[in-house]
């Protein structure tokens, strides 16, 4: 029986200039910021899933503090 491996992934990133040029060209430019929003969720939450996998923890006093300063700050408007 015959074994398939596979080959790991390569990592390929641009940047956010490099994103909205692409987008632009594409005609998809009303939709950037959609997408690196997107971006920078999906790479906050694969930062998180590391941490919970070291057993890494925060209070809940603590996340609800964060959220009020980025709140505060304007971080989630648009």
């Amino acid at each position: 029986m015959a074994t398939i491996t596979m080959e790991p992934a390569t990592e390929i990133t641009a940047n956010e200039t490099e994103i909205k040029q692409a987008m632009g060209v594409l005609g998809l430019g009303s939709m950037v910021d959609d997408l690196l929003d997107e971006i920078e969720l999906d790479r906050e939450l694969a930062i998180s899933i590391a941490q919970a996998d070291r057993g890494e923890k925060m209070s809940l006093e603590e996340a609800e503090k964060i959220v009020e300063q980025k709140f505060a700050s304007g971080y989630y408007d648009r």
